[in-house]
């Protein structure tokens, strides 16, 4: 029985995998890093005008009337405007993380037989397959997120304090930069199938 399982879950496994496209796995590490960073900008920089006080290195040297905020505002305006102009890759990326969970993904070719496999294997191996092509590709997505809004903020702080800050900060940064990048590469493969790893768990395990 356990034999029959493990097969059914390599296979579930198999048919997954064939779903990969071709990933340029750095380019997809710059875009969604870009992405997190321009949206960080915009969050902790509005945050950094409403509240400056929110940004600790600027508490009381700061006020609206000086140049940092004017340059915080600019970068503000920049990063919405980049987002407006790319809202239609924005609709995208929003309607290809509902649409697993609001319909089967049957026009992929490998989700008729992913979800047969899987339906075979027992529910240890069910939970399996999601913690590897589920969450863990969803885990380490966030922790590139928050890396990415993490280095945001002390880009926004520095410019509030008018760059006065030590030498700790960029290296922050850039560490937060490079830590973004990186989960963004490695998760790369399974994210680019993520959406139909979920489809065939939520078909196999609730049903739509």
């Amino acid at each position: 029985m356990v034999v029959a399982a493990e097969r059914s879950y390599r296979d579930a496994v198999r048919w997954i995998k064939a779903e990969r496209p071709r990933l340029r796995r750095a380019a997809f590490a710059r875009r969604a890093t870009r992405a997190a960073f321009l949206t960080g900008l915009a969050l902790m920089g509005s945050i950094g005008l409403l509240s400056p006080a929110s940004f600790g290195a600027v508490t009381g040297r700061t006020s609206l009337r000086d140049w940092p905020p004017v340059v915080v505002a600019c970068l503000v305006v920049a990063c919405v405007i980049y987002g407006l102009l790319h809202r239609a890759e924005v609709r995208s990326v929003l309607q290809r993380v509902r649409d697993p969970y609001m319909r089967p993904l049957t026009e992929h070719p490998g989700f008729e037989g992913a979800a047969d496999a899987l339906a075979a294997c027992p529910r240890a191996y069910r939970t399996r397959f999601a913690l590897v092509f589920i969450y863990r590709p969803l885990a380490m997505g966030l922790g590139a997120t928050v890396s990415a809004l993490s280095t945001s903020y002390f880009v926004i702080d520095a410019i509030l304090a008018r760059f006065l800050v030590g030498w700790s900060q960029p290296l922050y940064a850039l560490v937060f930069l490079c830590l973004s990048l990186t989960l963004s590469y490695l998760a790369a493969p399974k994210l680019s199938t993520w959406r139909v790893a979920a489809s065939v768990h939520k078909e196999v395990t609730t049903g739509y």
